[in-house]
């Protein structure tokens, strides 16, 4: 079951998939992620840029993750792993999102950095014609549109946390009964 079951594509994602060399339909879909959309540094050591490349954990590890979310989202093989997982279920935007907004925190910009980056964020993710919609209600959504302006590094915890709560009552609980976890944690993978 993924987050998005019957989401329709945005204007914009219409034009970019009629463009040519597209064979997938959406961007969403074929996109390398450039480190969360040229932001580098804790992504790109974590191997989300190509998760298909995250490297094996013993199967210790992905135990672990069977414990919580948390430990899952704080293990770099983990990330890239339920990453991997979420692109087959064609529900990555939520953890791009949260991914996002914690590299945000982590770096904690300033002034016009800030505005830029709490702006690429909002346009890929929050508002109504992002590239990338993440399944948010619309008061979440409205109080974003209305700090936008005038930004700082917590705008966007509410629907941080909003996100969390869906990653974890969906797809972290799928992804934990999917063939390709039992292989993680059987070692087969």
């Amino acid at each position: 079951m993924t987050i998005f079951p019957n989401r329709r594509k945005s204007k914009r994602q219409k034009e970019q998939s009629s463009e040519p060399g597209t064979s997938s339909g959406t961007r969403a879909e074929e996109r390398q992620d450039p480190g969360i959309w040229g932001i580098t540094g804790v992504v790109e050591s974590q191997n989300l840029t190509n998760p298909s490349k995250a490297k094996k954990p013993t199967p210790q590890q992905a135990k672990k993750w069977q414990q919580s979310i948390d430990f899952l989202l704080e293990d770099p093989k983990g990330r890239a792993h339920f990453k991997k997982y979420l692109k087959t279920q064609y529900a990555s935007e939520n953890f791009d999102f949260w991914t996002a907004v914690d590299e945000l925190k982590t770096k904690k910009p300033q002034g016009e950095k800030l505005k830029k980056e709490t702006r690429e964020i909002f346009e890929n993710y929050i508002s109504r014609d992002a590239l990338y919609p993440v399944n948010i209600n619309a008061k979440l959504r409205v109080g974003i549109e209305q700090m936008i302006e005038d930004p700082n590094t917590e705008i966007f915890d509410d629907a941080q946390k909003y996100v969390y709560r869906l990653m974890k009552d969906g797809p972290y609980m799928n992804f934990l009964q999917d063939s390709y976890f039992q292989t993680l944690i059987g070692g087969k993978g």
